[in-house]
């Protein structure tokens, strides 16, 4: 996840969400350099997608976002270097750092949360 956003809603939708994911067992990092629009997902160094959409029908269909899905095993491999060369500028949220946060900041994750449908 990108620490740096443009829409402070979509960021406060998205830390609604760390709670749970996070006590799933599910390991957040946060990039600290710039912010970051792109989504990229490499699956077994095998299957790759790059592109702007979120993978929802808002951004496929009322959007007009755009991914590109790749088995080209060069750009697989490329996009997961990236990936890994990204995480060495990112620090990792971690549940017991989370849950001591502050106070103001679970008010705006549940504004965030509210409003999560229309984002």
């Amino acid at each position: 996840m990108p620490r740096k956003s443009d829409i402070r809603l979509a960021r406060w939708a998205a830390q609604a969400a760390y709670s749970g994911l996070l006590d799933s067992g599910v390991r957040i990092y946060e990039y600290l350099q710039r912010m970051l629009h792109a989504k990229t997902a490499v699956v077994d160094s095998n299957y790759a997608t790059v592109g702007t959409a979120n993978l929802d029908y808002r951004s496929f269909f009322v959007n007009y976002e755009l991914n590109l899905f790749t088995r080209d095993p060069a750009l697989c491999s490329k996009l997961q270097a990236q990936f890994y060369s990204d995480l060495e500028a990112a620090e990792e949220i971690n549940v017991r750092q989370w849950s001591r946060r502050f106070w103001g900041g679970r008010l705006f994750e549940l504004i965030g949360w509210l409003a999560h449908r229309w984002l």
